[in-house]
This record gives C-alpha cells, sequence and structure tokens, in this order.
C-alpha cells in the first residue's frame, strides 16, 4: 500500500525567511472551505484573467471523492497553500483526449491534471511541481497512462513545470468556451515499460 501523504522540508522562503514546512497530501472533505478560498483568489486575478477557469464547490467534492481526487499543499500551520484537482472524466466532454483523436479505448485511459492554484503567498517554493509528482506517485497507472492538461498559452512558468515533468503540447484549440489552451500530454506507454514500470522509475 502507498503512503498516501508525504512531507517537505523547505529550506527558506524566497525572502530569505525562517524554513516552512508544507505536507504534500490528498485532501479530504474537511479541506473543501480553504481550497475554495484558494480557488476564489485564482478567480479574482485581474491581471490574467483567462489563464484560469474556476469550479464550484459541488465539483470539487465530487472529485475528492469520486470522479477522481485532489492533492493539497498543508503549511506548518495547518492552512491550505495549494491545490491540484485530478480528474477521470466520465464521458467524451470532459475527455481532453478528443481533442488528440484518441480512439475510445484510449480515451479510456485518460487522466486530466484539471487545475492547480498555489496562494500568492506560497509561490516561489515549487508547490505545483511537488502537488504533481504526488498526484503522478498516487495514480493507478495501470489503468491511467495518458495524463492530460490545458495551459494558456502565455502561461509560461506552468508551461515549463509541467514540460519538465515530461509533459508535451500536442496543439493548441479552444476550450472552456472559447478560450486559448495548449493541450498537453505525457504518455507512459512511449518508454516501451509498461506505465506502472516508468512512473515507479520516474521516483527512484
Amino acid at each position: 500500500m502507498q503512503n498516501n501523504q508525504s512531507i517537505m522540508q523547505i529550506s527558506e522562503n524566497k525572502d530569505g525567511s525562517a524554513k516552512v514546512l508544507f505536507r504534500i497530501r490528498k485532501a479530504e472533505m474537511a479541506d473543501v472551505d480553504e481550497i475554495m478560498a484558494v480557488m476564489h483568489e485564482a478567480k479574482n486575478d485581474k491581471e490574467h484573467p483567462d489563464w484560469f477557469v474556476s469550479d464550484d464547490e459541488e465539483y470539487v467534492r465530487t472529485h475528492i471523492e469520486e470522479q477522481g481526487f485532489v492533492i493539497v499543499a498543508q503549511t506548518a500551520d495547518g492552512s491550505v497553500a495549494g491545490f491540484f484537482l485530478i480528474k477521470y472524466p466520465e464521458n467524451r466532454e470532459d475527455n481532453l483526449g478528443t481533442y488528440l483523436d484518441f480512439d475510445e479505448e484510449q480515451l479510456s485511459h485518460v487522466a486530466v491534471m484539471d487545475s492547480a492554484v498555489v496562494c500568492c503567498a506560497y509561490r516561489g517554493n515549487g508547490l505545483q511541481g511537488h502537488m504533481l509528482e504526488e498526484a503522478e506517485r498516487l495514480l493507478d497507472t495501470d489503468q491511467y497512462y495518458y495524463l492530460m492538461c490545458t495551459i494558456h498559452p502565455d502561461n509560461q512558468f506552468s508551461r515549463h513545470n509541467m514540460e519538465i515533468h515530461g509533459y508535451e503540447v500536442k496543439r493548441t484549440a479552444l476550450c472552456y468556451g472559447g478560450l486559448p489552451r495548449c493541450i498537453l500530454l505525457k504518455d507512459l506507454t512511449e518508454s516501451g515499460k509498461s506505465p506502472a514500470q516508468v512512473v515507479k522509475s520516474s521516483k527512484q
């Protein structure tokens, strides 16, 4: 059985202040209010209003328990510093594989790295990458081995973060009611190993 949480020690903040301990773990229902507060902050980003499409509380609750899971980064005082929501698509409309003309068999093996947000106060600590790594560690990679996400073309930070974790831009399309998005794919079958072996070897 896999350990469902990991501890990460950050040496210092950007300003050189004291060490901060973050816990990267699966979210629980008790985290929903704080997850929604983080999402609300991102939704109100006036500088880049098209970069993030927010979800409602019901959507978050559904993906904590049923149609995926959520990873949170928790501070030493117990507050949620960020979250990463992973979705198991229930139908073709929710499945990013349709943008790459996947067949029905391929679509059944897609997991969507759906949304990631880190509070402004905690950016610069690499939390998005650490949450992504934990999400991939917890995925059933025998079932889900086409990992996909969307990123606004101008969001160079998120794009770079996903690319250094093995995701590749496959095309650009209009999504979410007409917003431009890069469609990224991490294909765990391309190395010739089984999907589970690929993820295991990447953690060693």
